[in-house]
C-alpha cells in the first residue's frame, strides 16, 4: 500500500488504517491529506484509523491539522476513529482548550465495533 515518510497506509475492504511511525510532520501531513483523501474516494473507503501509538508528543498545531484532516474525511462520507492516544497527549489537549468536538477515539482496534455501533446508533 501507500507509505509517506513517517507513515504507513493498509487497506482491508473498506476501511483505511493510516499508523504513524515517528514525529508527526506539517508537511508529511499536507501531502497525506491530499492522497488520503484522493484514495478514500476512488477505493470507496468507509471508516478511517488514524493510529497514533508510536507518538510520543503532539503539539496543539499538528493536532489541529489531524482534527482538519477528519473533518475533511467527514465531508467525503467516511468515519474516523483515533486509537493510541497516550494519557499525556490527551492531558495537554484538554488543559491547552484544545477543540476535540467530532474525534472518535478507542482505547485499541478491539474497542473499534463498540465505536462504530455507537456511530451508527445501534448503542
Amino acid at each position: 500500500m501507500s507509505k509517506h515518510n513517517g507513515v504507513s497506509m493498509s487497506q482491508v475492504n473498506d476501511q483505511l488504517s493510516v499508523i504513524f511511525q515517528g514525529d508527526i510532520v506539517l508537511e508529511t501531513l499536507a501531502i497525506l491529506n491530499t492522497d488520503l483523501l484522493e484514495y478514500i474516494q476512488t477505493h470507496r473507503i468507509t471508516l478511517v484509523i488514524l493510529d497514533l501509538s508510536a507518538i510520543v508528543v503532539l503539539d496543539l498545531t499538528e493536532f489541529k491539522a489531524l482534527h482538519n484532516i477528519t473533518l475533511m474525511i467527514k465531508l467525503m462520507g467516511a468515519e474516523t476513529i483515533f486509537i493510541g492516544f497516550n494519557p499525556g497527549m490527551v492531558a495537554f489537549l484538554i488543559s491547552a482548550d484544545a477543540d476535540v468536538s467530532g474525534i472518535n477515539t478507542a482505547s485499541g482496534l478491539e474497542d473499534i465495533d463498540r465505536v462504530l455501533k455507537h456511530l451508527k446508533g445501534s448503542e
